[in-house]
């Protein structure tokens, strides 16, 4: 087992006690045997670092310090890991019990794979699993390369079940540590030039829910101008999908379901008893008609 492929995982945590432990032993619970966990802490006052601590024999790096920021914490964990296969996982998002094992073996069968995405999964605050998306989506390359996988147009892409191997990293200059909420929209769109984004058919982390406690929802306004500051030297998406998308939800839900390209996607095929790479036409949507019905009905 020790020579199964390195996988190198980031955490950055500051102030984030409730949280912190949930998100450190989805990790090492795993037991994979080849991980390196790096978290960092950036001088929490909470007694996150008390909780982090209590993991330290699971725990290959610890570093505790201000810092000047998320990103800032996320590019000095991962500039010191050495793994083939690298990630940050946010210190209240978690990883799933099979994570790991399916990551590393993906990445050891398709070794022409640069970077896949599981199936967007989102959490509570009483732990419970509330949705998982329900269908593969079509990751284009040149869309993320252009920025059209934000929140009007193709949506944006679920940054914690991501994995990418090092040579992709080393090809672009790391985050952009002038972007204080999009570093992240940025990089994809910086690896899109290089590769495509696999989809994978299962959740492979689970992003919690937290409405205005989060980055992504109390700084909203900051992150969707930092996007659009991006994608200012980016080419601009086709001018009648622009303009439909911006009229509202359901018109936006609905060019995501009628536009189709082709693209590589994972799926473990029960008949052959290993998972498979194909290329196939999907949709944009990461959400079913079906599906769509459900999340309308609960509105």
């Amino acid at each position: 087992m020790a020579d199964k492929i390195g996988i190198s995982v980031v955490t950055a945590c500051y102030n984030m006690a409730d949280y912190i432990g949930h998100t450190i032993r989805s990790v090492v619970s795993q037991d994979y045997p080849n991980l390196e966990y790096v978290v960092v802490d950036g001088g929490s006052t909470d007694g996150s670092l008390k909780v982090i601590k209590g993991y330290t024999d699971k725990i290959h790096v610890v570093v505790s310090e201000p810092d000047e920021g998320q990103y800032y914490a996320i590019q000095k964990g991962l500039d010191i890991t050495h793994g083939e296969i690298m990630a940050w996982l946010n210190a209240d998002d978690i990883y799933l019990p099979w994570t790991l094992s399916v990551v590393g073996e993906i990445f050891e069968k398709f070794p022409d794979v640069d970077w896949i995405i599981g199936l967007p999964c989102y959490l509570n605050n009483a732990d419970q699993c509330v949705k998982v998306s329900n269908t593969q989506s079509a990751y284009i390359q040149e869309y993320i390369r252009n920025g059209w996988f934000r929140s009007y147009l193709a949506g944006y892409l679920q940054q914690e079940s991501m994995f990418w191997r090092r040579r992709l990293w080393e090809k672009v200059n790391g985050l952009d540590l002038n972007l204080k909420y999009a570093a992240d929209f940025k990089l994809w769109t910086e690896f899109a030039i290089h590769t495509d984004l696999v989809s994978v058919s299962v959740p492979l982390a689970s992003f919690r829910l937290r409405p205005g406690e989060q980055k992504s929802s109390s700084g909203r306004d900051i992150y969707e101008e930092e996007v659009l500051r991006v994608c200012q030297g980016l080419k601009a998406p086709p001018i009648m999908w622009d303009a439909i998308a911006k009229r509202g939800l359901r018109l936006r839900c609905l060019c995501r379901l009628v536009i189709w390209k082709k693209c590589r996607v994972i799926a473990y095929s029960q008949e052959r008893r290993e998972w498979v790479l194909r290329t196939l036409c999907r949709p944009l949507s990461r959400v079913s008609l079906s599906g769509l019905f459900i999340e309308n009905a609960i509105r």
